[in-house]
């Protein structure tokens, strides 16, 4: 699997990097955790600060087109990521369900 950045900018006002990238693979779409993975070790962050906010294939292509955010830390991710976008990555807290 390789990382193709086409656009990287810095966005102080919510804490992040955020990428536009291509994604080129050889068999099946990568699972949002491999890219996670694959831009960590490229930026050199931990894997909790990359949230993959969206992933499409590209029809006819081993390519997908993603838009991912580097935040600066895992807090400033739950601060400013939506709740089901960050349920995607294990990011939230099982909320406990009351009884009664």
């Amino acid at each position: 699997m390789k990382l193709e950045v086409k656009d990287e900018r810095k966005n102080p006002l919510l804490s992040r990097h955020e990428l536009d990238a291509l994604i080129i693979y050889d068999s099946a779409t990568p699972k949002r955790d491999e890219v996670r993975k694959l831009v960590a070790e490229k930026y050199g962050v931990e894997v909790e600060r990359v949230i993959v906010e969206k992933m499409e294939s590209l029809f006819g292509t081993k390519t997908a087109r993603a838009h991912i955010h580097i935040y600066d830390t895992v807090e400033d991710a739950k601060k400013y990521e939506r709740k089901h976008i960050l349920k995607r990555h294990g990011l939230l807290e099982q909320e406990a369900k009351q009884v009664g």
